[in-house]
């Protein structure tokens, strides 16, 4: 009952995607969505399987000292800071308070304009008044002349990770308004840190790994693209084409290399290039089947 269960499972659920396709009734794309919601679900979970299986592996080999034990300290620490920087402490205890506070003073002002006085606890927040230009803030306050009339207002910071802080007031000639707001930094994967751990650790490391691949494909290239026979001849001669056609200094040598370089990559490439999509989609439908029917049972945990 331990495999036959799941194999019936499998069945239907893989009979119904491959149907739902065909049946353009309402309940089937009800229960199509009932299932996407709860392969979230799994997906959820399966990210936490993770997680904990990242720790069962690691954490034993960095108490035994095995071999490169320092990189798994690396990987555990980067793991468990990114959970807890992924979460929005920011709004533990309820959600901040986005809006401005205004107070308004009467006929405190001299000629037919009125003026805005803001200031903020960010000493570097940014802030519109109606259709001005941003203005930074000069060590957290400033001061707007503004026509009368009602006028939008918003304090923000120039780096990601904060939020906007807005509001509107309408004021007479002659008024005078002090409006006080921060913006705050959020947590979370748009906060401040988590943003600022991606652009500066993340895609610099994320850079460098993929720099260094490049002495990897070059000496790669350099063993493959030895004209042992017909095949790898063929190679060799297509790849020294398109990569001196596709150089400025392509067409100095010959007008006709960079034609022959589009074309070596638009035809016989694209050619290849589907004949291996289609075979792969063709594979990919086999072991779907054999999934659907029972025949491929190696996630059951047999062989």
């Amino acid at each position: 009952m331990k495999k036959q269960l799941p194999l019936l499972l499998g069945l239907i659920v893989g009979f119904f995607a491959v149907i739902e396709f065909y049946v353009p009734h309402y309940y089937v794309g009800t229960v199509k969505n009932h299932l996407i919601e709860w392969t979230l679900v799994l997906a959820a979970g399966a990210y936490v399987i993770g997680a904990i299986n990242i720790l069962q592996v690691n954490l034993p080999k960095v108490r035994r000292r095995a071999p490169d034990w320092e990189y798994k300290i690396v990987l555990i620490v980067g793991a468990v800071a990114m959970a807890l920087i992924g979460i929005k402490w920011h709004t533990f205890g309820g959600e901040p308070n986005l809006a401005i506070t205004s107070t308004i003073t009467k006929g405190a002002v001299a000629g037919d304009v009125a003026v805005v006085e803001v200031s903020s606890d960010e000493l570097d927040a940014l802030v519109n008044v109606g259709p001005t230009m941003a203005r930074p803030l000069q060590s957290g306050a400033g001061s707007f002349e503004v026509p009368p009339g009602k006028h939008s207002i918003k304090l923000y910071m120039k780096a990601a990770g904060y939020t906007e802080v807005t509001g509107e007031v309408e004021l007479a000639a002659g008024d005078r308004v002090v409006v006080t707001g921060s913006p705050t930094m959020q947590w979370g994967p748009s906060g401040r840190v988590f943003v600022w751990m991606y652009d500066h650790v993340f895609a610099p490391c994320n850079a460098t790994m993929f720099a260094l691949l490049a002495f990897f494909v070059a000496s790669a290239a350099f063993r493959a693209f030895r004209a042992r026979n017909a095949e790898a001849l063929l190679l060799l001669v297509a790849a020294i084409v398109i990569l001196i056609g596709r150089a400025p200094m392509g067409r100095s040598i010959h007008p006709l290399l960079p034609e022959v370089s589009d074309w070596i990559l638009d035809i016989p490439n694209n050619a290849g290039r589907r004949a291996i999509m289609m075979g792969a989609a063709i594979g990919a439908i086999a072991t779907g089947l054999r999934v659907i029917l029972g025949l491929e049972r190696s996630h059951l945990g047999s062989d």
